[in-house]
């Protein structure tokens, strides 16, 4: 009789422990889902939790959809006004006619502008799916293969060539990643004599200011302040491909399709040694800030150190200099004066001087 009483004590007890842990339990899930007070409203808080029981919580913004996982970085947005900007190029969008009328075109898709007609005094514009390969030419050609994945063909009435690359003008991108709704980014071809440069511009659609990395059109974004590099253009993006299928060739993209000089050598900066070393010199011009972002490539494969010492031998025979290869880690050049000749050597030249004297005599 006294055992079962104990058994019903311990099990009592464990009853007792096991509902505490289930209520703690509870309790913890509902503090992990709890939305916390800073949190402005309208905002999405996700959370999630890992294989080791890790808690991670991610925090959306419902205007420009960046998310965040620290609460220090929300209120860093937040005081940063980056929603206003955000709002105001949204609202700016909607007036905007390149912007509207490629509404409908889904993500990743992209316009790709080529020269044609039979004086190359046309542009033709195309659709492109860069991850499948797909180039279609209208509208309606773009949602067939969306909704039946079927490619229609087209026929340009051999107008337009798109098997080769030397007539690409530009590839236009709507909204791209991480920036407010209305930007544009356009990858811009030029021809050059190492072959095509391709230079890309994020234009605001408010301030219709272009920038030449993502990295300073974000900065602009957040703290509203204008780099140096950034500038208006002079015809802006957004009235520049505004046609449907094909239109005059615009003269400012004319030059494009001509070969241009490249910006390896600046011919108004005297090619004279200062107070840096050529090396500094030549990677200055080819390892420019743009780099990072694919602001200045070209098609071919080269490595960038092969196109370096190429630049350097070219300059170095410009210069009439040897044509052995400069180091591209240490340079050094000689400054100032020439150094004194010893004593000894100075004492061996008038011994020579005398005698040749004494000979004459």
């Amino acid at each position: 009789m006294a055992e079962s009483s104990s058994r019903l004590i311990l099990d009592y007890e464990k009853v007792k422990i096991s509902t505490k842990e289930t209520k703690k339990e509870q309790q913890d899930a509902k503090d992990v889902d709890e939305r916390p007070s800073w949190l402005p409203d309208g905002w999405i808080m996700e959370v999630n939790r890992g294989d080791d029981g890790t808690i991670y919580r991610y925090y959306t913004s419902p205007i420009s959809g960046l998310t965040f996982m620290m609460k220090s970085e929300v209120l860093e947005y937040l005081f940063s006004r980056m929603d206003e900007r955000f709002l105001e190029s949204k609202n700016c969008a909607t007036h905007n006619k390149l912007v509207m009328t490629h509404e409908w075109l889904p993500n990743d898709w992209m316009i790709e502008v080529r020269a044609g007609g039979e004086n190359i005094d046309k542009m033709f514009k195309f659709y492109v799916y860069p991850p499948a390969g797909v180039r279609l030419f209208s509208k309606e050609d773009v949602l067939t293969y969306i909704n039946k994945s079927k490619i229609t063909p087209f026929d340009t009435n051999g107008q337009c060539d798109t098997s080769m690359k030397d007539n690409i003008l530009a590839n236009v991108e709507f909204n791209p990643h991480s920036l407010p709704k209305g930007w544009v980014k356009e990858l811009v071809f030029r021809k050059t004599e190492n072959g095509v440069r391709k230079d890309p511009y994020y234009t605001d659609p408010v301030s219709n200011y272009s920038f030449r990395t993502r990295r300073s059109a974000m900065l602009y974004v957040q703290t509203g302040k204008i780099p140096k590099r950034a500038f208006i253009q002079r015809t802006r993006v957004h009235d520049l491909y505004s046609f449907e299928k094909s239109a005059d060739l615009h003269e400012s993209l004319r030059k494009r399709l001509s070969f241009t000089t490249t910006t390896n050598q600046k011919p108004r900066r005297s090619l004279k040694l200062k107070n840096s070393s050529l090396t500094k010199e030549i990677l200055s011009e080819e390892e420019t800030s743009y780099s990072s972002e694919e602001d200045f490539c070209y098609d071919d494969s080269s490595d960038s150190t092969t196109k370096i010492r190429k630049n350097m031998a070219k300059i170095a025979k410009k210069n009439g200099k040897s044509r052995k290869m400069i180091s591209l880690n240490t340079l050094k050049c000689s400054v100032g004066r020439p150094p004194k000749r010893s004593n000894e050597i100075r004492g061996m030249t008038c011994e020579v001087e005398i005698k040749q004297q004494s000979d004459s005599d």
